[in-house]
């Protein structure tokens, strides 16, 4: 097989596939698209019926990247998309909709490491099934935003509110409440915010809801603002393009801890882990209500 020459993988052609996108790793174009075909059972739950968001980068670890959300042409017959109306940019956008292994290994083939995921679905797109929160830590060590996490959850106990953690993939920590979808995302996103001000009071030192990074001091920053439309997160299992291909990975609370370095996932280590318990096996059984405003300011 040439290097340019297209092979089909699962019902896609898949063009350029021994193009190397991390050169220090020995992985091409082709060894990704395998790799997503092969955990496809754990990612698709996680794309099912929502608008996604592709993180484009067609040149691996030795280009640029660019998101792309509007796709009105360039995908294969059988992707579906949806048209949503976009006030912010006066126009209607044809999102991507996951749901399907062809979705998902096209969206590989035009360069797409990562897909991007919204908090809700097409069906009901005011109102999120999730909230989510993403430790930012300034200082680029995951010690730290495995400290802020724990912080969190213990807020989000005193909420009697159960919460997922995993790996971002990179130096931070996601962390997901699976909720009813019934609450809209002005109330959700006002939840999310005055959660991460609990954070910042609680450990002051450790965490900041400050938005500029030249003013975090070295903090973590609690990212509230993921909670919104059009505001997205990596789904789990999702590879990133950072050094070693790392993925980001469900995790137990009990394996949120400062010595645990993320990069132990990636594209080469990740189905061993699959073979394991999955931490969030009951994520969907685990729907939960907001706490009301009075909840909110009685924990301030």
């Amino acid at each position: 097989m040439s290097r340019r020459e297209a092979i089909r993988v699962a019902g896609v052609a898949i063009t350029h596939p021994n193009k190397v996108w991390w050169p220090d790793e020995r992985l091409t174009k082709l060894d990704v698209v395998r790799f997503y075909e092969r955990i496809s059972p754990a990612i698709l739950p996680w794309l099912h019926d929502r608008p996604l968001i592709a993180e484009r980068c067609p040149g691996g670890m030795l280009g640029s990247c660019f998101f792309q959300k509007h796709f009105a042409r360039g995908l294969p017959a059988g992707v579906p998309t949806v048209p949503i109306p976009a006030e912010s940019v006066g126009r209607t956008v044809r999102y991507v909709v996951g749901g399907s292994q062809e979705t998902l290994l096209a969206l590989v083939n035009l360069g797409a490491i990562a897909v991007h995921i919204m908090n809700c679905r097409t069906m009901s797109l005011a109102t999120p099934d999730w909230l989510a929160f993403d430790l930012d830590p300034s200082s680029g060590k995951f010690a730290d935003a495995a400290r802020a996490g724990q912080v969190l959850r213990e807020i989000l106990d005193d909420f009697g509110l159960r919460s997922y953690p995993k790996t971002s993939g990179g130096r931070g920590l996601h962390v997901l409440i699976p909720l009813v979808p019934l609450a809209d995302q002005e109330v959700v996103r006002a939840f999310a915010r005055s959660v991460a001000d609990l954070v910042e009071h609680r450990a002051p030192e450790l965490a900041t809801v400050v938005i500029s990074k030249g003013a975090r001091a070295g903090r973590v920053f609690v990212d509230w603002l993921r909670n919104a439309f059009g505001h997205t997160i990596v789904p789990p299992y999702a590879a990133r393009r950072r050094p070693g291909a790392p993925v980001s990975t469900p995790l137990d609370w009990d394996e949120v801890d400062p010595g645990l370095d993320p990069a132990v996932y990636n594209v080469r280590t990740i189905e061993r882990r699959l073979a394991d318990a999955d931490p969030w096996a009951d994520f969907w059984q685990q729907r939960q209500h907001l706490p009301d405003a009075a909840e909110s300011h009685a924990l301030a």
